[in-house]
C-alpha cells in the first residue's frame, strides 16, 4: 500500500513473486486506507459497538438489572470499543455526534426508554446518572496522550512523527482537519484546572 501516492504492484525479484496493492489492511484490530484517513476504522469501530448494545439489549431492557450494573456493563464493554485507539482521532464534529448518537442508544435502552417515547437526551442522562459524555472522554485521553508522545526521547518514532513537517505542495482544496488542530482546540493552558480534571473524571469511573 502506498498512502497519498500512485499504487503499483511490488515484484519480488528473486522469487519472481509478485504482491499487490491493496485500498486497505487491517493490523492489530485497526483498518488503515491508502488515503490516509482513519473514516474506515472509525465506521468499523462504531459498527462494531452497536452490534455489541444490539447483543446486550434483552440486559439493558431488563429493569430487574440495577443501573449500578449498567454503568459497569457500560465502561468494561461498550466504552472500551467506543474509545479504542480514539487517542490518534480527529476530533471532528461529524466523528463526535457519530459517538454521542451510539453512546445515548446505550442509555436510552438501559432506561427503558424507546426512540417513539420522545425522552429528551438530558432526561436519559438524568435516570441513568450520566456524569459525562463520551466524547468528554476523548478530549480528555488526547492531550493525556500528546502529553506522553512530547515527554519521549527525541529519537523515539512517535515523536519524530508528531514533529515532523510535510514536504512539497499541499493539494488543491481545504485541507482535512488534522489531529493536531484538535489537540490545540482542546489543550488546556491551566495546568492546575486540567489536573483537577482529570481527579473528577477518576473518581466517577
Amino acid at each position: 500500500m502506498c498512502i497519498g501516492g500512485e499504487q503499483q504492484n511490488l515484484i519480488l525479484e528473486q522469487q519472481q513473486q509478485e504482491i499487490k496493492q491493496c485500498q486497505k489492511y487491517k493490523y492489530l484490530d485497526m483498518h488503515i486506507t491508502n488515503d490516509g484517513s482513519l473514516d474506515e476504522e472509525i465506521k468499523c469501530r462504531n459498527n462494531q459497538r452497536r452490534q455489541a448494545i444490539r447483543q446486550l439489549n434483552s440486559i439493558l431492557w431488563d429493569q430487574a438489572v440495577s443501573t449500578e450494573n449498567k454503568h459497569k456493563i457500560y465502561n468494561s464493554i461498550v466504552k472500551t470499543i467506543i474509545s479504542y485507539v480514539s487517542e490518534v482521532w480527529p476530533l471532528k464534529k461529524r466523528i463526535l455526534k457519530l459517538h454521542e448518537a451510539t453512546e445515548m442508544d446505550f442509555w436510552r435502552r438501559a432506561a427503558g426508554e424507546s426512540k417513539l417515547d420522545r425522552v429528551r437526551n438530558e432526561r436519559i442522562q438524568n435516570i441513568m446518572g450520566v456524569k459525562h459524555r463520551i466524547s468528554e472522554d476523548t478530549k480528555i485521553n488526547q492531550p493525556r496522550w500528546y502529553g506522553h508522545v512530547q515527554r519521549m526521547e527525541e529519537s523515539r518514532i512517535p515523536k519524530k512523527i508528531l514533529n515532523w513537517t510535510p514536504q512539497g505542495k499541499r493539494k488543491r482544496g481545504r485541507p482535512r482537519r488534522s489531529w493536531r488542530e484538535g489537540i490545540d482546540d482542546n489543550l488546556w493552558t491551566d495546568r492546575d484546572q486540567w489536573r483537577l480534571e482529570i481527579r473528577r473524571r477518576r473518581r466517577t469511573l
